[in-house]
């Protein structure tokens, strides 16, 4: 700040305000004022240099992405698992409800019911085993509501001979044809590979119970070792490896997109 071009009284009323002597020649107290404003100047501090060493830039190499090929649930699936496991819950409705005086078809009908529920949920998972077992439990439901067409049963939508026959072979043959219709190639590609673990599980159990032998043991003949290739996305142009040999759709996980390898 310039002092010299303020007066004495001025200056000293600068001192005053800032708590200083205010007595003295006028070239005191400038210097008392140029002081108290070096006191009130920050102290220095000294910030140590970094040398920062460049590296030189490398270009990026895009990674290869392994897929699993057949191990993605289709969306036709997961929409027939769905209306199998809505069905089972309305089967077992339909049981609970006749359960007071018919108690021996009312339990049929709810295994029945758990038969479609187990199968839908299997379907959902993407497994071809569900819609099998699916397809079992209504060739054995359309028998029995054959047989119990002229009762007022859950077994039967007959309801006592009230609706004619053809009516029930309709519902029975138009949910085969439903749940057949991913087993006969629309849906094959997007089966996931083997069966759930707790079916096998059942499988192997009622196995060993059993006195004969259920399920018919085939010796491994897959290779120990799988070669793959790598090939690019259509769609994303992502590297990603697939069998060696290997024709069908497959999803690439990058950019989730489904194309066919040839």
């Amino acid at each position: 700040m310039d002092y010299d071009s303020h007066t004495l009284i001025q200056l000293k009323t600068m001192c005053k305000d800032r708590g200083l002597r205010v007595s003295g020649t006028k070239a005191e107290v400038i210097i008392r004022l140029m002081e108290d404003d070096e006191s009130k100047l920050p102290t220095p501090v000294m910030v140590p240099t970094q040398t920062i060493q460049m590296h030189p830039q490398h270009h990026q190499v895009q990674p290869v992405t392994h897929i699993y090929v057949n191990n993605n649930s289709d969306l036709t699936l997961q929409l027939t698992g769905i209306g199998i496991l809505l069905y089972g819950i309305f089967r077992i409705g339909m049981a609970l409800l006749f359960n007071e005086w018919m108690p021996a078809e009312s339990f049929l009908a709810m295994l029945i019911g758990l038969g479609f529920i187990l199968g839908g949920v299997t379907t959902i998972q993407g497994y071809k085993q569900g819609l099998q077992l699916t397809l079992g439990v209504l060739v054995v439901s359309g028998i029995l509501s054959l047989i119990n067409h002229d009762e007022f049963s859950p077994l039967s939508i007959g309801m006592g001979g009230f609706w004619p026959v053809w009516l029930s072979l309709l519902c029975s043959g138009t949910c085969m044809i439903i749940v057949a219709t991913p087993l006969l190639g629309v849906a094959d590609s997007q089966f996931r590979a083997g069966s759930p673990n707790y079916m096998t599980s059942a499988i192997n159990t009622a196995d060993f119970v059993s006195p004969v032998p259920l399920v018919m043991k085939e010796p491994d003949k897959r290779p120990a070792t799988e070669g793959k290739i790598v090939t690019k996305c259509v769609h994303c142009q992502s590297k990603l490896k697939v069998p060696i040999g290997y024709k069908g759709r497959v999803k690439c996980p990058t950019c989730n997109e489904r194309f066919k390898v040839e």
